[in-house]
Parts: structure tokens; sequence; C-alpha cells
């Protein structure tokens, strides 16, 4: 339509081009009554063809995204072996999202953590980056942040020998903790699903990991152990109940409870009774007086995770625990419950009263 007529059909002064002016031969009075538009003629003019537009772009995305789908996590892995470090993170961060939308899925989703070929592309990276001699912070950033996206993968087979790798003492912390992270991801989720995981070697190299002077992995190395299985595990996390460090005491406190073992319990009931009170900034190893402060108010908000962890854990624990353990517990929930200035914690605390109190009046 090239006549300006209907270019703007609201405005009565709008000025006509010449081809859409009437003849000198037709009267004012032989044209039609001038009416304004309907509502409906507004809406066919406008809602219609949005509606059209947006039905097209829809089903061109769609098609767009189940056509083009194989080709991205390729063309990703691409730029995660470029040389240019702008396109190496690029590419190294959209997988990441790529494999968590993915999985956030479900069934509707690609299955990408399924496809061994993504696996062994990113096995292969982080191979190499394992390799490099020279371990730089930009070089510690790649190892990290790849040692996390293997923790999408399923295929164990391919992804666990990496990451195994890169918990050993020789990398840097921030690698060693992300890798050790990334296998309980995998192992949690084969779980869920209801698949074994290989862990005669795996279980060994997490225990020695245990045994590490740095605290961190110790910590982490603790939640690992809660998602593997045997007796040599089960022994090890034992022994971590009574760590010299706190929060890898809770740590190995809440693994037991994922195995139905209440043997975490005194931990869990010094937790309780500390937990909840302000940490002193003294006795935090900080360098000045904000540091210390920095690390008491982080020490404080992951005492609060905790508390929420361990008392949800006891609930679990409930068949399992002793009438002497639940007497103990009963009070002690009881405090948290009115002390606790967190609404999360106190509900919980409620819901682990009244479980405790139910069975203990039996």
């Amino acid at each position: 339509m090239t006549d300006s007529v209907s270019a703007d059909p609201f405005n009565s002064d709008s000025t006509l081009s010449p081809s859409a002016r009437p003849s000198n031969s037709q009267s004012p009075e032989s044209l039609p009554p001038v009416e304004p538009p309907s509502a409906s003629f507004i809406m066919q003019l406008f809602l219609v063809p949005g509606l059209i537009v947006a039905a097209v772009i829809g089903v061109w995305a769609l098609f767009g995204q189940l056509s083009s789908g194989e080709q991205d996590w390729r063309q990703l892995i691409a730029e995660i072996r470029s040389t240019n470090e702008h396109r190496r993170w690029r590419g190294a961060t959209s997988l990441a999202q790529v494999l968590r939308a993915d999985a956030e899925l479900g069934e509707a989703g690609q299955k990408l953590s399924a496809n061994p070929q993504i696996a062994q592309e990113l096995a292969k990276v982080m191979d190499e980056l394992l390799q490099e001699s020279v371990a730089d912070k930009e070089l510690i950033s790649q190892q990290s942040f790849v040692a996390r996206t293997l923790g999408w993968m399923d295929s164990q087979d391919i992804v666990l020998p990496p990451l195994m790798e890169a918990t050993q003492p020789k990398y840097d912390q921030l690698v060693r903790s992300d890798a050790l992270k990334a296998i309980a991801m995998l192992a949690g989720r084969l779980q869920d699903a209801g698949k074994k995981l290989d862990e005669e070697p795996l279980a060994q190299r997490v225990i020695e990991a245990s045994n590490d002077g740095d605290v961190l992995i110790r910590q982490v190395a603790c939640y690992t152990l809660g998602l593997l299985h045997g007796d040599v595990v089960i022994q090890r996390l034992k022994v971590l109940t009574e760590d010299a460090d706190f929060n890898t005491r809770v740590n190995a406190a809440l693994a037991l409870a994922r195995h139905k073992l209440p043997d975490g319990v005194p931990v869990f009931a010094n937790l309780f009774e500390v937990g909840n009170k302000p940490v002193d900034p003294a006795t935090m190893k900080g360098e000045s007086e904000s540091e210390r402060r920095t690390l008491a108010e982080a020490q404080q908000t992951m005492n609060s995770v905790s508390i929420a962890n361990a008392l949800k854990a006891v609930r679990d624990l409930d068949a399992q625990l002793t009438t002497e353990q639940r007497q103990q517990l009963i009070p002690l929930c009881e405090g948290v419950s009115k002390e606790t200035q967190i609404p999360r914690v106190r509900m919980e605390a409620q819901s682990t009263l009244r479980t405790l109190q139910g069975q203990a009046g039996n």
C-alpha cells in the first residue's frame, strides 16, 4: 500500500498525497460520509498482525534452536580452545550456561550432560590446562572454571580422571576445591538417577584429600565423601567428626547423616549450642581488624546455614536416634528456635522440635 492515507488513520489533519486526493470531477457532496475507525478495525490493524509476527518469530526460534543445538556446543568448544583470552572465556561461560539450562529442562532438554563428545572435548581441555607449567592467575581461573563445568557431565569414565588429577596437592587450592565439588555434583546427580558411580579409585583419592593440611580442602572432601559409599568412607568420616576444624567436623557429621548414621549427633549438639552465638572477630586469623571482622561475619553466616542443614539432618535421622540423643537435642532445638533471628532457621528448628517431641512421647 503506497498511499499515505492509511499511515495515520487517527489523525484527521493528515495531509493526503496527491494520488490520494479526490479528483476535481467529484464534488464533496458525492463522497461517502467520513466515519471514525471502530475498535475492531483498530484491533485488526495492530493486534492481529502483531500476533502473526510473534507466532512466526516463535516458530523460527523453536526450529532454529532444535536445528542448531548440536552445532552450538561444538562452536563453544572451539571458542574455549581459542588463543584469544576473551573468546576463551566467552565460550567457557556460554557452554556452562547451556549445560545448566539444558539440565534444568529435564526431559524437555537435549540431555547435553549425557553427550560423551562434549565430555571428551572438555576433558581434553582440562588435561591441557593441567599440563601447563606456569600456574598464573589466568590459568588457575581457567582450570577452576573447566573443572566446575565438567561437573555437569554424566560420562564418569571420561570426566573423573581429569577431575581426580585436579584434586592433587600440586594444583592451586581453588582448582582442587572446585574439582572436588564437581565430583560431588556428578555423584549426586548419578545417585538421583539411580545410577552407580565407580567409587574404587575415586573414594581413595577423596579420602586422601580429606587428610590435607588445607582446611578448605578437608571441608569440601568431607562433603564429597557423603555422596560416596563403602566401609573405608564411613570410617574416615567418623574420624573427621573429631577434626580440629569446626566446619570440617560439621561437614563430616552431615555426610554421616546422608548415610543414615547418627555418629555425628554430638557435633550437631555442639553446633546448636554455640552456632547461634556471635563469632568473636578476635578468634579469626585475619591480619587486620577489618579482615578479622569480615571473616567473623562470614563464619556467622556459615554457622546459620550449617544449623539449618543440621536441623534437617536430625529429622532425617529420627528413626536412628536413641532416647538419650533425643532428650539431649530437644532443649537445644528449643534454644535455637527462641534465639535465632533468621526465619528459615527458626522454621527448621520448630519442625525438628515437633519431630523429636513426637517420637520422645512414644
